[in-house]
């Protein structure tokens, strides 16, 4: 894209992040990356124990149910800065689209400068770059927030290998329907990261599809049902410590 962005001598808007979300190789790399920045749960380091004395089961388990929350806001924003970075100097910060992606999205030129990015002209046409920008940054929030506070109930009831292994299982689940869209739609509804597509939350993937608005109520329901479930396990079973620092 910057190399297309030196020869057109147009700049790129740094709204590249959306188009980068409907990729599945990305979708799949981020997920397998939210995987392994949430490895360590559930952050039972033998130094932690001394923090579960002093604050008490309930009040530790919650700390660190919201400590998984901050850091996925912290990860998203971190993605999308690193989005941007790669297209300096050839950049201009603007609130639209730019000249660049729409003669991506309408050209072939794309193609004669080997752009592996789809840019696609739907998610252009009739959406402000920065309002659909911030819809994928809450996205990107949900997705790994669920994957991380998920990761971490299920180490507490069932050990850090099988959680790692739920979670690798929702990075796979972004390649596997890609693949199989057209013939089993649903899975759409059961994989976090492929909701980085927003063509998909709008209806122009598959359907049935889920929704800007399904994903997040889905996202408070979930998180709900998993801090009841981290709490009663925090309160009812016995925590295995780690030699970590």
């Amino acid at each position: 894209v910057k190399q297309y962005a030196i020869a057109a001598g147009y700049p790129a808007a740094p709204w590249i992040l959306p188009f980068m979300g409907q990729n599945v190789y990305f979708q799949f790399v981020y997920g397998i990356s939210t995987v392994y920045f949430y490895s360590n749960v559930p952050f039972m380091q033998r130094y932690e124990m001394y923090g579960l004395m002093r604050q008490g089961r309930a009040h530790w388990a919650s700390v660190k149910l919201l400590r998984i929350w901050i850091s996925a806001a912290m990860l998203a924003m971190a993605t999308f800065l690193l989005s941007i970075l790669p297209l300096m100097p050839h950049l201009e910060w603007t609130a639209q689209w730019g000249k660049l992606y729409h003669s991506l999205a309408l050209t072939d030129a794309g193609a004669l400068h080997q752009v592996r990015l789809s840019f696609s002209y739907d998610l252009i046409q009739g959406n402000n770059a920065l309002t659909t920008a911030l819809t994928l940054f809450a996205v990107l929030c949900i997705a790994t927030g669920l994957t991380g506070t998920a990761l971490f109930t299920i180490s507490l009831w069932a050990g850090r290998t099988a959680a790692l292994l739920v979670g690798t299982l929702f990075a796979v689940l972004s390649v596997v329907f890609g693949n199989l869209y057209l013939w089993q739609a649903w899975i759409s509804f059961l994989s976090p990261f492929s909701w980085m597509d927003l063509l998909l939350l709008r209806g122009k993937v598959c359907r049935p599809a889920p929704t800007l608005a399904t994903v997040c109520i889905a996202a408070a329901a979930l998180m709900a049902v998993f801090y009841i479930l981290s709490m009663k396990a925090v309160q009812t079973k016995d925590l295995n410590w780690i030699e970590e620092d």
